[in-house]
């Protein structure tokens, strides 16, 4: 019988000895089927003490903030709502959060947002209905709400950071497609934490039997599939192939889940819904950015988040500037044109924290480095930059505190909190002509997706895709979700140089 090693991950049931999975089935049949139920409660566990936990902080600190703070009232008035909280699991149940595999945490973002939001809504009608003390809080219970809208999301996507590595965590999974479609697919999984698929083994139409790619084993072709699912395997990743469709049919009733991949950029991927046109497949695309509210929305935030950032870094604007005049005498301020939306022209302002003669120092270098020169081509970064300051240039690169001064651009309405980064005219001259015309459709911004992902360790090509993806799958949740990570990025100075 065929037996697996995997090296991405195991199944859940491996993890209990040494035992072969395969042994373990020819042994006792059930044995495999009740530890996937074992952890299938296990995975449903974590993530409800996790919500629980996240709602009664929320609730205490809404108490503490109003009820006791400002009314002195007892905690324990507040005692009889307590088991209206499980409403809030009941209702993440029903939007498919418990696992919530193969979301994404902008889509688990936007369930949890709505599905807090519906519950504490239910929580007051049903406390209304039921005749509960009139001298509950108002004021306590939107505080209460407002926490949890972030505690929630945050306490989750923490959880799920921490679970990931455990073998129990996530369903075992095999990837079907050509050796570059596999590994593209690893890849983008390993980012991508919240997903909950481990890769144990590549499935391939060609054979390659014994080669691993990405450290994952080549197993076979699609004929190994039986076999597999005999041995835990619960999912099926497989990209579009007319080749062997009718093989493909036959083994979606092989596993419990087969999810279909195909790599478009030029289609949105968030928010795609599937539409049963009488019997036929049918998916709907729509393009959030195209529609008028949505951008209303969009520079409503970046005037509002924007003008309170603004007045919140002007202490630490100043502290920099103080710095910088400290170590090299010259302007504080450094202006360079830019290209933002429509392909208008406008001056981005940042904090110096290069030489004054960085243009010079840098062609020097690259004209007698040719290493350096390669990797100039490939990102338009170097790790050892000679133009920046000592001390100060790297500390305010690192934490990406000369990019403050961006914030009056953003209100001002050049540049948007999030988007592709507004690069100057060497940058741009390396990026492909359609992604210069992509580009130009929406604002420039202060943050974005690929800076949160790679940030400068990323290639011209990753910067194309991950900016690509944004401008396609734009929603405000993507834009929530880019701004929080670039907080973690930023603390942890990732990538930065």
């Amino acid at each position: 019988m065929f037996k697996y090693q995997p090296l991405a991950a195991q199944t859940a049931f491996e993890a209990a000895g040494s035992v072969s999975s395969a042994d373990l089935i020819r042994d006792d049949p059930w044995r495999g089927r009740w530890m996937h139920l074992i952890s299938v409660l296990a995975r449903n566990s974590v993530l409800l003490f996790c919500d629980l936990s996240a709602l009664l902080l929320a609730s205490m600190l809404g108490y503490v903030a109003w009820a006791e703070a400002i009314l002195h009232q007892p905690a324990s008035q507040y005692f009889s709502l307590l088991p209206l909280l499980c409403l809030f699991p009941l209702a993440y149940a029903a939007a498919g959060l418990y696992p919530g595999f193969g979301l994404g945490a902008v889509e688990i973002l936007r369930r949890l947002f709505y599905c807090t939001s519906i519950s504490f809504l239910a929580v007051a009608a049903a406390s209304f209905a039921l005749k509960a003390d009139p001298t509950f809080s108002r004021i306590t219970f939107t505080i209460a709400w407002a926490v949890a809208l972030v505690i929630v999301p945050v306490c989750r996507l923490l959880t799920l950071s921490i679970v990931k590595p455990f073998r129990w965590w996530s369903e075992p999974t095999v990837i079907f497609g050509t050796p570059s479609q596999a590994r593209l697919t690893i890849r983008s999984l390993k980012r991508a934490f919240s997903i909950g698929y481990a890769v144990v083994g590549v499935l391939c139409p060609d054979g390659r039997v014994g080669q691993t790619i990405e450290d994952v084993p080549v197993l076979g072709g699609l004929e190994l599939v039986p076999e597999l699912a005999e041995q835990g395997v619960t999912t099926l990743l497989a990209w579009d192939d007319s080749s062997v469709m009718a093989q493909l049919v036959q083994t979606q009733t092989r596993l419990r889940h087969m999810v279909f991949i195909r790599e478009d950029r030029l289609f949105p991927v968030e928010r795609v819904k599937v539409r049963n046109l009488g019997g036929v497949l049918g998916i709907e695309f729509s393009n959030e950015l195209l529609r008028r509210p949505n951008q209303l929305i969009k520079r409503s935030l970046d005037i509002i988040l924007g003008t309170a950032g603004l007045v919140i870094a002007l202490p630490i604007i100043a502290l920099c500037a103080l710095l910088i005049k400290l170590v090299n005498p010259g302007p504080v301020f450094f202006r360079q044109q830019r290209e933002g939306l429509s392909g208008r022209k406008f001056k981005v302002w940042k904090l110096r924290t290069m030489y004054a003669d960085a243009e010079g120092r840098l062609a020097e270098l690259l004209k007698r480095d040719l290493e350096l020169r390669r990797q100039w081509q490939q990102s338009a970064k170097l790790p050892r930059d000679p133009r920046l300051l000592p001390m100060v240039g790297t500390l305010l690169r690192r934490l990406s505190l000369d990019e403050l001064p961006q914030l009056w651009n953003v209100v001002v309405g050049d540049m948007s909190l999030v988007g592709p980064r507004p690069f100057p005219d060497y940058h741009l001259a390396m990026l492909s002509p359609d992604f210069k015309r992509l580009r130009s459709a929406v604002r420039p911004g202060l943050t974005g997706l690929w800076q949160v992902m790679v940030r400068s360790n990323g290639r011209i090509e990753e910067q194309e895709r991950f900016d690509t993806y944004y401008i396609r799958n734009w929603s405000l949740w993507l834009d929530l979700y880019i701004l929080a990570r670039t907080v973690t990025v930023v603390l942890i100075a990732r990538g930065a140089y």
